[in-house]
């Protein structure tokens, strides 16, 4: 218990960034194994960005458990203020990766000619645009989760 009270505002938000860091890719690993109009059809760009996210977001929780003392303390303060800046950063960056490589998908399954709709509009074609939608959510709020964290602090002021 009394290692959750000595944690800060900036770690609990950097906690609840590397979650939902980790269920985004859950989600986007789903989306691509399941069946239906994105099945295979991954992102390397977006699953490497999200990757680095996690492990920044590793990093980030480690680094802000470690009490260090003068210029060591200084230089980790730094690193650490800046994964929380590259992690949402990243989450952008895989966001924008998704909706550019599945923004034709949406097109062809959502708004194609009367004629050709009911062949198109299946219920693993659906699943599969439903699903490539959970994830460009869920990785936009890890983004607005981590912007929003990186302005509090892993450190508490007293040491």
């Amino acid at each position: 218990m009394e290692f959750i009270k000595k944690q800060t505002v900036g770690v609990w938000m950097a906690f609840c960034t590397l979650l939902l860091g980790i269920i985004s890719f859950i989600v986007y690993e789903a989306n691509i194994a399941g069946v239906g109009y994105f099945h295979g059809a991954s992102v390397e760009t977006a699953s490497r960005y999200m990757i680095l996210a996690i492990v920044l977001g590793i990093c980030v929780l480690v680094l802000a458990q470690l009490h260090m003392d003068g210029i060591v303390a200084k230089l980790l303060n730094f690193i650490t203020d800046i994964a929380r800046i590259v992690i949402p950063a990243l989450a952008v960056a895989a966001v924008l990766a998704i909706v550019s490589a599945r923004v034709e998908g949406f097109a062809f399954i959502y708004f194609s000619n009367a004629e050709v709709l009911q062949e198109i509009q299946t219920p693993a074609n659906i699943s599969s645009a439903h699903g490539a939608i959970a994830n460009i959510v869920f990785l936009a709020i890890t983004a607005v989760v981590g912007i929003i964290g990186a302005f509090f602090s892993t450190r508490k002021a007293n040491g």
